[in-house]
């Protein structure tokens, strides 16, 4: 890209630099800049107000803080290595506009900017240490068939994600300082992450995910204060517990079993699914389904579960809610059920070993359940039980100890 300094474009440049210059020339007219170099020339535009600005084919280097950035547009600009923030924004575009490597855009801390759009813009970063990733944060804004990787890509509002292609990234939505709470409603959509998709410790007031891939996606103990709905998702794996949520749903998805350990670490460990809340909150989870849902190898190990069937108990980790839990039209081979509901259905379930235990249930319904292995109830408690549907094996291990449930 060839610039020149806006210093040297004496027109836009006081324009640029003076608004109230800008609207008597103007008026609503959008003031246009095209091929500037804006930072490189020693202007401090700390606390400067745009507004009505479309920069296209422009370079912003260096640290720029705005007071005020309103009804702008950034056509195929480039802002490599830049801070560039504003404490106000408010229906800003940008479009093919290119971080060239880490760089910080975002709104001021307490900012609620809104209407903020990022449309096939590529957020690169060049360095895989989290600790030194760029980042991308606006209150409410959506990223719409953008790309990029080793950054922070994320939102305080209503933030989406649609038509996106990721490397590794951080998408912790929504914050928590010691003044304030800010909780996000996160929806993705008919996105592809590779690598790892961190969205530990979001503050959320709802989550929902449709139509997209992930290798791993790791939840570690995001807060949702209302529902989660995960919808046709084919992933590696997807693991660690939210902190909180009134809901999960996750249907029509797969999760495969991969190996979620770095690569250089000795030990492998794969991991399918977890679907499940802090212990601490288990009382805040209302309702759980899981339906054609199919999953693979998961080596979960849970040493503080009592249990009768192996050395270890390992599966795909599936927690009740207190009112419902549906699991319908399930493969899971391994599976640890803590089922701590009133009414649990089974419907069309298939895998090889699951365990129950210390699990309590008002009711327990067992429809076409195949579980051709092994059965731990130990500790069971279930007030009403229908295991007419609990298919039996030969060779097939149920495990009873200390609980109330007759087969």
């Amino acid at each position: 890209m060839i610039a020149k300094k806006i210093e040297d474009m004496p027109h836009e440049y006081a324009l640029l630099m003076h608004p109230e210059q800008r609207r008597a020339a103007l008026g609503d007219a959008q003031l246009k800049i095209s091929n500037a170099d804006i930072g490189m020339g020693g202007t401090d535009f700390y606390r400067k107000e745009w507004e009505g600005i479309h920069f296209y084919n422009c370079i912003f280097y260096g640290v720029i803080h705005l007071a005020i950035l309103r009804n702008c547009v950034f056509e195929h600009c480039q802002f490599p290595g830049s801070n560039f923030q504003s404490l106000a924004v408010d229906n800003v575009l940008f479009l093919r506009t290119d971080t060239l490597g880490g760089a910080y855009l975002m709104s001021g801390a307490s900012s609620q900017s809104k209407n903020v759009r990022f449309v096939e813009c590529d957020f690169g970063g060049d360095d895989a240490n989290p600790n030194r990733y760029g980042a991308i944060s606006f209150h409410d804004v959506s990223y719409e068939r953008c790309t990029g990787q080793y950054m922070v890509v994320k939102g305080h509002g209503v933030v989406i994600y649609r038509d996106c292609r990721f490397g590794p990234i951080y998408a912790a939505n929504g914050s928590k300082t010691s003044r304030k709470i800010r909780r996000a409603t996160t929806y993705i959509e008919n996105c592809t992450f590779k690598g790892q998709t961190d969205i530990a410790r979001s503050m959320l007031t709802s989550l929902t995910i449709r139509n997209s891939n992930f290798e791993v996606l790791e939840i570690g103990k995001s807060t949702v204060e209302g529902d989660v709905l995960i919808e046709d998702v084919q992933a590696g794996a997807m693991y660690g517990e939210f902190w909180t949520a009134r809901s999960i749903t996750i249907r029509n998805s797969n999760f495969r079993g991969i190996n979620v350990n770095p690569k250089d670490w000795y030990h492998e460990l794969y991991r399918a699914l977890d679907c499940a809340v802090s212990k601490e909150n288990l009382d805040k989870l209302q309702a759980v389904t899981v339906e054609n849902v199919e999953c693979g190898r998961d080596d979960l190990e849970e040493w503080w579960l009592a249990h009768q069937i192996d050395d270890e108990v390992t599966g795909c980790w599936i927690l009740g809610g207190r009112a419902t839990t549906v699991i319908r039209n399930c493969k899971i081979p391994k599976a640890l059920l803590a089922l701590q509901s009133a009414n649990v259905l089974i419907d069309n379930y298939e895998g090889e070993k699951a365990s129950f235990v210390s699990s309590k249930m008002g009711s327990l319904t067992f429809r076409a359940t195949n579980i051709t292995q092994a059965i731990d109830f130990t500790g069971v408690q279930v007030q009403k039980l229908d295991a007419k549907g609990l298919n039996r094996f030969t060779g097939q291990k149920i495990v009873l100890e200390g609980s109330n449930v007759s087969l």
